[in-house]
């Protein structure tokens, strides 16, 4: 059994039901997923940044509630002191090495590997490629 951790991207695309991801969920259907509050974090964050959401308050809540059932799918990995220490080493190397990545992919990347996981499954393989430890799966 593969443990794997979904980034916001694969959330969003599996919010928007896109093929490439009930594919992966099919193939993959015995494997447990994880994910971060920092990832439903952005994603909560998309939903309360779109200006044609917040015209529309009934459609707001109804991609709420789209995305709560879809996180409940989900077992959600909080961000602790273990994963803190571990984005720091993260992204200080990576700063050190002149390979700075986004602030929050640091933190999905500590949360990760401090819970024993190292494979993400992202369209956003730039970042998350440069983490030590950390295999990305596409899908």
């Amino acid at each position: 059994m593969k443990i794997i951790l979904a980034d916001t991207t694969f959330l969003i695309d599996a919010l928007r039901k896109k093929d490439d991801v009930k594919q992966f969920l099919i193939k993959n259907s015995s494997e447990t997923l994880y994910t971060t509050e920092i990832n439903v974090f952005e994603t909560y964050l998309g939903l309360y940044a779109n200006k044609t959401l917040e015209k529309t308050p009934s459609l707001l809540e109804t991609r709420k509630i789209h995305l709560e059932e879809l996180l409940s799918k989900f077992q959600i990995l909080p961000f602790e002191r273990k994963a803190a220490i571990e984005s720091a080493k993260i992204l200080g190397l990576l700063i050190r090495k002149s390979q700075k990545i986004e602030f929050r992919d640091g933190l999905i990347a500590g949360i990760a590997i401090s819970n024993g996981i190292k494979k993400i499954l992202t369209k956003n393989t730039d970042h998350f490629n440069r983490i030590e430890n950390i295999e990305t799966l596409s899908y």
